[in-house]
């Protein structure tokens, strides 16, 4: 289940998508992820997974100076003393792993994050709640049917909760 609009972003020049999502991801045995994002310019960001467990709770604060740290029955605490970019370490352990013979295929896991944001706006963008089986039945097509250099590509209408239709 989804909100989300188009507060800012309101001239055509940017085109007909939202400027803000507020998403929950309902999962078996009642977990809940939380998803909030918004593209406004000079606004506070924050890019932080928090996570509640029955044992405690875990917070990765992104902003490259942490804090890393899990508070509960183990307490952990990140003790670097200078964080590392966490993007520049992701394509250190790529690189290393093609050099070693033993490529890191992660291809799977992303076209499954990648569907789970497309489900978030989906949902956002008819007012409905959509499933995963949904998601992976839906006719819709995000690019033209016949794509070339002289494609005109035409620029779909901004969503109305509850007007939009999910294909």
């Amino acid at each position: 289940m989804a909100i989300g609009g188009r507060q800012v972003r309101t001239d055509a020049k940017f085109g007909h998508i939202y400027d803000h999502f507020a998403v929950v991801y309902d999962y078996d045995n009642d977990v809940r992820a939380f998803h909030f994002c918004r593209q406004q310019n000079n606004t506070s960001t924050d890019n932080s997974d928090h996570v509640w467990g029955s044992e405690g709770v875990g917070h990765i604060v992104r902003a490259f100076t942490g804090p890393f740290v899990i508070k509960g029955k183990t307490n952990w605490r990140h003790r670097e003393e200078k964080m590392r970019d966490m993007y520049q370490i992701e394509h250190d352990e790529l690189f290393a792993s093609i050099r070693n013979g033993k490529p890191i295929n992660d291809g799977e896991w992303m076209a499954h994050s990648t569907l789970l944001a497309i489900m978030g706006r989906m949902a956002a963008y008819t007012g409905q709640q959509i499933t995963w089986e949904e998601a992976m039945s839906s006719k819709e097509s995000l690019v033209p049917e016949k794509i070339t250099w002289n494609t005109p590509i035409s620029l779909p209408s901004v969503a109305m909760p509850g007007f939009t239709k999910f294909v």
